[in-house]
């Protein structure tokens, strides 16, 4: 049977997962936005660049995966440990998708968001994913 405190463990690795992922595009590797870089348009208007946006998706999936981890330390029963893992790979899963094929980076390759930011990304949602798979297959 599956203890307690094992999967209170893996709670608390998502719950801090999904800060690092808010706090990724941020702080910890920022995007173009974060250094003062902007689109701006015929009219005048600044608009935050392809990386912004992203920034902006991965926070919420970032926030969906600490609750996800405090699901998990509030209630470890089977049913809600594999739910979580189900849950846990399909957002690692955003977490890689976002940023590489749904919204997309800059295009220009020695941007910070290119060099720093998609690569901590996506190890992040394999992370993730890895994580929430043992959630979904781990042995009694």
């Amino acid at each position: 049977m599956t203890s307690d405190k094992t999967i209170n463990v893996y709670g608390a690795l998502l719950v801090l997962l999904g800060i690092i992922i808010i706090l990724t595009p941020w702080i910890i590797f920022p995007v173009c936005e974060m250094e003062g870089s902007y689109v701006v348009t015929a009219a005048g208007a600044k608009l935050p660049m392809t990386c912004g946006w992203s920034a902006r998706a991965e926070s919420g999936i970032g926030a969906l995966i600490v609750v996800a981890g405090a699901l998990l330390i509030a209630r470890s029963t089977r049913e809600t440990r594999q739910a979580v893992g189900i849950f846990t790979i399909a957002m690692g899963a955003l977490v890689i998708l976002f940023p590489t094929l749904l919204i997309g980076m800059c295009k220009v390759a020695t941007h910070p968001c290119r060099m720093t930011t998609l690569p901590a990304l996506e190890i992040l949602g394999v992370i993730v994913i890895i994580v929430g798979g043992y959630l979904v297959w781990k042995p009694e």
